[in-house]
């Protein structure tokens, strides 16, 4: 794509569309009834879970020690980014012991969360 002008723009706009037409447009059960102001929300496929807590924390990095900007409650939706090696973590700060985390897009912003906490996890690859 790149060396293309306007060549991603279109496949954007191709794919808003397409996610417009299945009715994931905020506020909406189909693109018809869509107005000029609705906002197309992205699908998540994957979701934060703790079994131990309400939530969990996005952090700066893969590690407990980073910091934590935002708390998601349970059933957040990401997009799982990539995945990294870092810190083992065990219960009960987590669901299962893992040196794993995984980078994530949130309704909170972009971050790592546990591996263990991410539920219907996708494939992605090393970050």
């Amino acid at each position: 794509m790149d060396g293309l002008p306007g060549t991603r723009s279109v496949v954007l706009a191709a794919a808003l569309a397409a996610a417009a037409s299945m009715g994931t447009v905020a506020g909406t059960a189909s693109a018809a009834s869509a107005s000029s102001a609705s906002v197309v929300r992205p699908a998540y496929s994957s979701y934060v879970w703790s079994n131990y807590s309400g939530g969990v924390n996005l952090r700066s990095c893969g590690n407990t020690g980073c910091g934590s900007y935002a708390y998601m409650p349970n059933g957040t939706g990401v997009t799982m980014i990539c995945w990294e090696d870092t810190q083992w973590v065990y219960p009960p700060n987590t669901n299962y012991a893992s040196p794993r985390w995984f980078e994530v897009s949130s309704p909170y912003g972009v971050g790592f969360v546990h591996s263990a906490l991410v539920s219907n996890q996708t494939g992605v690859g090393h970050c």
